[in-house]
């Protein structure tokens, strides 16, 4: 691997193993595979009235085995590719480049050359370990990683005679991959009824089909990539399994308001609350189903963090819609021996996830990552590895930074149904 700074990678390397080397008077620490679970825009302002109901039963199980805790997104209030790329870097916007959905006046979507910065699978993959990520923002077109990356382009053009060059890495994947995804044409209304009450779904089609095929977009997107996080975990090769739900954020930016209407400047025709107003707490039932299935794909010791990017307040009284609606508090859950089981955190910071994922696997984070490994709810054993890699932080690891990868494929209708779907969230004009 050659990186942008044109050093070689394994000079990285090298540099990490004298540090932990240094470590050898400390408590050894081998290193330990990951699972990553992100869902976008989890609030626990929404999971603990869900929780007190006796719903979301994986969630209540896995914070008795996690310590766990609110997490403090940026402020002023960001957008979700901005967050996920701090959350996978390390490091701040302005470093590592990732700032917005669109740019120019033409509002042309941002793509994978953005990344300035090298991610958390780039680190790993410089130390011989590997990762599978699907898709996280900005990772169209996907490019060589140690492992496997499925980008955040996979749910478009369905209509094309060919998928989008470049969907997945490697390429040999493209075609088991792509033949997943699912199509919004092909969710069925018996499908819907475990989001729309059986006497609302007549009405709903017949008299607000597009917020129906809002639904079914939302869905096919995350049920696609569920399907192929699936195949890829099958054989338990990857030192980092980071499994991203994208859906949760869209479906609060769409129905929040019909679940509060009495909040929303948005006018909520008669029987629209009524036929959607239970669909954000029913698409969270199916996450926590999806926990659950995720959870049971790895051994039961295996380290995991779950955790969003930001929080949801819902309808404001300004009328605001995209980044206004977001909370400046998002979820993060982390079990792992390094951690206390049940323990509340009462604080952490977003720029310290990268380091404390980082410290889980057994590597030191760079002197040039702002935050630090999270300190709260350490178990003795944890706290003696995050004194010896505080301690032994390599200075960077910017000279990771990945080259250029492939060219993506610009096509029109697909640039204009992600515009179409970015407006429709109020993330853009």
């Amino acid at each position: 691997m050659t990186t942008r700074t044109g050093l070689p990678a394994a000079l990285l390397v090298l540099a990490a193993a004298a540090l932990l080397a240094g470590c050898a008077d400390k408590p050894a620490h081998e290193t330990r595979k990951l699972v990553v679970i992100g869902i976008d825009s989890a609030d626990w302002r929404l999971w603990d009235p869900m929780l007190e109901e006796g719903r979301l039963p994986n969630l209540k199980a896995f914070m008795a085995q996690s310590a766990h805790g609110r997490m403090r997104t940026f402020v002023p209030l960001e957008k979700s590719p901005l967050l996920w790329a701090s959350i996978c870097t390390g490091v701040g916007p302005e470093v590592h480049g990732v700032s917005h959905f669109v740019k120019g006046e033409d509002q042309q979507p941002v793509q994978g050359s953005a990344w300035n910065a090298p991610a958390i699978w780039d680190i790993l993959g410089a130390t011989g370990m590997s990762t599978s990520v699907v898709g996280m923002w900005t990772t169209y077109p996907a490019r060589p990683i140690a492992g496997v990356m499925v980008s955040d382009y996979l749910p478009y053009g369905h209509g094309r005679d060919a998928p989008l060059a470049n969907l997945v890495y490697p390429d040999s994947l493209t075609a088991p991959v792509v033949a997943l995804r699912v199509d919004p044409a092909d969710i069925t209304d018996e499908q819907l009824l475990r989001f729309l009450d059986p006497e609302q779904l007549a009405v709903a089609n017949a008299q607000w089909p597009e917020v129906v095929q809002a639904l079914r977009e939302i869905w096919a997107a995350d049920l696609g990539y569920l399907a192929v996080n699936r195949l890829l975990a099958e054989d338990d090769r990857f030192d980092l399994f980071f499994f991203y739900l994208r859906g949760p954020d869209m479906i609060s930016h769409r129905f929040y308001h019909y679940m509060m209407p009495e909040k929303s400047r948005l006018v909520v025709k008669p029987g629209e609350a009524e036929a959607f107003g239970q669909v954000v707490r029913r698409y969270y039932d199916w996450c926590d189903e999806v926990l659950g299935e995720v959870l049971g794909w790895f051994p039961p010791d295996r380290q995991v963090v779950v955790l969003s990017d930001h929080g949801f307040y819902g309808p404001r009284a300004s009328g605001d819609k995209g980044t206004a609606e977001h909370s400046e508090w998002g979820v993060f859950l982390v079990r792992s021996p390094l951690y206390e089981a049940g323990a509340r955190i009462d604080r952490i910071e977003l720029l310290d996830i990268a380091p404390t994922f980082l410290a889980l696997i057994g590597l030191p984070a760079g002197g040039d990552m702002p935050g630090n490994v999270l300190a709260e709810a350490l178990t003795p054993r944890g706290e003696d590895l995050v004194r010896a890699l505080e301690g032994n932080r390599l200075p960077s690891y910017m000279a990771l930074t990945p080259g250029e990868g492939p060219d993506g494929e610009r096509d029109p209708s697909v640039d204009e149904e992600l515009r179409r779907q970015l407006k429709a969230l109020g993330y853009i004009n």
